[in-house]
C-alpha cells in the first residue's frame, strides 16, 4: 500500500492557508458597524491568523492556543474549530488525534456543507487507519466515515481532495473506498 506523500501534505497546509486567509479578510467585516463588535471581529481573526502561520511553521502548540483564543472570542464560528483540528492532526501527536477530529467535527455542526473540514476529517481518518494497520481489512465505522468524508470533499470539487483521491487510488481501493463521481 503506497504512504502519502509529505509533499502534499505540505501543499494541502499552504493551500489550505491561503483559503483560510482570504475567507476571514472577506467575511463579514462590511457587516460590523458596531465598533465592540468590529473589534471582537479582528480580535477573532488575528488569533485564526496568528494560530495558521504558528502551524504552518510547525509550532502546534502555540499555533493551537491560538485558535483556541479564537474560539472563546467566536463559539459559534467553525473557522476557530478547523484551525484547532489542523494543528492537533498534523502534529503527528497520536494523543491528540482524537481531540482533532472533535474540532473538526464541530466544524462540520456548525456549517454541514463545511466541505474542508469533511476532507481534513477524512484524511486523518486515513492517516490514523493507515499507521494502525497495512493490511487489507474488513470496512469498519471509521472506514466508512473517513471515506464518506473525503467523498463529501471530493464531489464538491475542494481542490486538495481531488488531488489526494487521485494520489492514493490504492489505498481507497484497499480500503473498499469508492464511488468517486
Amino acid at each position: 500500500m503506497k504512504k502519502p506523500r509529505n509533499g502534499s501534505v505540505c501543499l494541502m497546509k499552504k493551500i489550505f492557508f491561503l483559503f483560510f486567509t482570504l475567507s476571514i479578510l472577506v467575511n463579514g467585516y462590511v457587516q460590523k458597524v458596531n465598533s465592540n463588535e468590529f473589534k471582537k471581529e479582528m480580535d477573532y481573526s488575528a488569533n485564526l491568523l496568528d494560530g495558521m502561520e504558528l502551524i504552518n511553521k510547525g509550532e502546534y502548540t502555540e499555533g493551537v492556543k491560538k485558535c483556541e483564543e479564537a474560539i472563546k472570542i467566536r463559539p459559534e464560528e467553525k473557522l476557530g474549530y478547523l484551525c484547532k483540528g489542523l494543528g492537533l492532526g498534523f502534529s503527528g501527536n497520536k494523543f491528540t488525534e482524537r481531540e482533532a477530529l472533535k474540532s473538526l467535527t464541530k466544524a462540520i455542526e456548525i456549517d454541514p456543507e463545511f466541505y474542508e473540514a469533511y476532507f481534513f476529517r477524512g484524511m486523518f481518518h486515513f492517516r490514523g487507519m493507515f499507521q494502525l494497520s497495512m493490511e487489507k481489512r474488513h470496512m469498519d465505522k471509521t472506514d466508512r466515515i473517513a471515506c464518506s468524508d473525503m467523498k463529501k470533499a471530493y464531489n464538491n470539487d475542494v481542490s486538495y481532495a481531488i488531488d489526494f483521491v487521485n494520489n492514493n487510488k490504492t489505498l481507497l481501493k484497499n480500503y473498499k473506498c469508492s464511488g468517486f463521481k
